[in-house]
């Protein structure tokens, strides 16, 4: 049974889509493709767009960087991923270039703790 199908029984709802879905064992691509439609408008999903998600996605990781102190430059990489997969969106192009942005202050002597300050206030300011 996929997942979506057993969370949302689990929660409590139902519908139609639902129990198809849930009936499924082992569903291929297309099994699912063809009522996953449904089942999205049974339980009242949007999909939003792929560039709207990745703008979400990056806002979250930069607040959790953020809040949990971590060193945010352990965490370009995710911004560079999540940048390419969202296929290049406008909207967080300036994080997924940090990694470029750090190796060349790297090469330009900069210290990590400047490079480290100028992330988090680049991740603030997008996190607004």
């Amino acid at each position: 049974m996929p997942r979506i199908a057993w969370d949302a029984l689990e929660a409590g709802l139902d519908g139609k889509a639902v129990r198809r879905l849930a009936v499924l064992e082992n569903p291929t691509y297309f099994e699912v493709a063809e009522v996953l439609p449904r089942v999205m408008q049974e339980l009242e999903l949007a999909q939003i767009p792929t560039a709207e998600a990745a703008v979400r996605v990056a806002r979250k990781i930069a607040k959790d960087v953020l809040n949990s102190g971590d060193d945010p430059l352990e965490h370009i990489r995710d911004f560079w991923s999540l940048w390419i997969r969202s296929d290049y969106t406008h909207e967080i192009s300036g994080l997924g270039t940090l990694y470029d942005d750090v190796y060349v202050a790297r090469s330009r002597g900069r210290s990590d703790e400047e490079i480290r300050e100028e992330v988090k206030s680049i991740l603030k300011d997008f996190a607004r």
